[in-house]
């Protein structure tokens, strides 16, 4: 899988996703209920709307989070199903019902607790769950988008995989099963990174409502960015099949030139060896023909010695004249 791939397809699967943290005007009845009279007893004055979004934001941010409205006010509802609106200073020592002096707690917490101060420890011991909850909510949000961009990423991946694999099968540098399978790798892979993309996006924009909103004011930034790449990508692969094929038939051009130049050069080899030949042929003809001529017998049997002796140095045999050693006609040559 190539980098532009997997760029692709991180970017299609961070512009799907969508994380919206519960408003007021996002909330049934009975949630905003809780948040302008929890912790209030019956005669005393409900909260304003400002301090009913405060209670709101006391939520931790992925309790409260969700890919629309109608989820994020479920999931709302759903942290409050066992809360109590706890007061750090209880109402018979004479704490308010603001909403600084308000922790969302677990109900039989506050009811063991009564009308004692909350204790350092105890707040300490809120914060921290506070902490845990905001963590675990990012982590569930992360998985359940994971999915989407899982399909997001795959689908990316998908098509411009198998067109390249196709046209590597095209110019024969890879089988149709070897492209198969790496078509289904990267289709794997890029599922991968769309899933591991929409995990960590979505489980930081679920933890931290600021990145949230940023991340849904860049989504159409992310999806014209992922569409270019895609683009990209394809003209990428056209132009790279092009160069190859280029690069191939220029290789092959090579490879004739270097053929043919090796049998020129083994054409002139021969060449050179039969003038090499000629001219040794040509001195030895000389040398028979101005050698000096002996009267009688004897100097004509010197003179054939001397020729089967030549004959022998250019490598005839008796195949070539029956004058030669391994005739038998050399037999009845006179001896000196």
């Amino acid at each position: 899988m190539s980098d532009e791939q997997e760029h692709n397809s991180a970017f299609n699967a961070g512009a799907n996703i969508n994380v919206q943290h519960a408003q007021l005007q996002d909330l049934s009845l009975s949630a905003a209920r809780r948040l302008y009279k929890g912790g209030i007893r019956p005669g005393e004055p409900i909260r304003t709307r400002v301090q009913a979004q405060e209670m709101l934001d006391k939520i931790p941010p992925s309790q409260r989070a969700g890919i629309d409205g109608k989820f994020a006010d479920v999931n709302t509802q759903k942290y409050l199903s066992d809360k109590h609106a706890s007061h750090i200073k209880p109402h018979s020592k004479g704490g308010s019902n603001n909403p600084n002096n308000i922790k969302w707690e677990n109900a039989k917490d506050n009811i063991a607790r009564g009308d004692k101060t909350m204790t350092w420890q105890e707040k300490m011991r809120l914060d921290a769950k506070w902490q845990f909850d905001n963590l675990t909510g990012a982590v569930k949000a992360g998985f359940q988008a994971a999915p989407l961009g899982a399909a997001v990423g795959a689908v990316t991946a998908a098509p411009f995989s198998l067109l390249t694999n196709a046209l590597r099968v095209v110019r024969g540098e890879i089988s149709a099963q070897e492209a198969t399978t790496a078509t289904l790798k990267d289709t794997v892979m890029g599922g991968a990174v769309g899933g591991a993309t929409a995990f960590a996006t979505t489980a930081v924009a679920a933890a931290c409502p600021p990145i949230a909103i940023a991340l849904t004011a860049a989504a159409p930034v992310l999806a014209v960015v992922g569409t270019a790449g895609m683009v990209y990508e394809f003209f990428k692969i056209l132009d790279d099949h092009r160069q190859a094929v280029r690069n191939y038939y220029q290789s092959l051009t090579q490879q004739e030139l270097e053929h043919l130049q090796a049998i020129e050069n083994e054409l002139i080899y021969e060449h050179q060896k039969n003038l090499e030949f000629l001219a040794e042929t040509e001195t030895i003809n000389q040398e028979i023909t101005n050698r000096p001529i002996a009267p009688g017998v004897e100097g004509a049997m010197q003179r054939l010695r001397e020729s089967v002796a030549i004959a022998q140095s250019l490598g005839l045999t008796s195949a070539d004249s029956k004058l030669l050693p391994d005739s038998q006609i050399p037999h009845f040559y006179p001896k000196q």
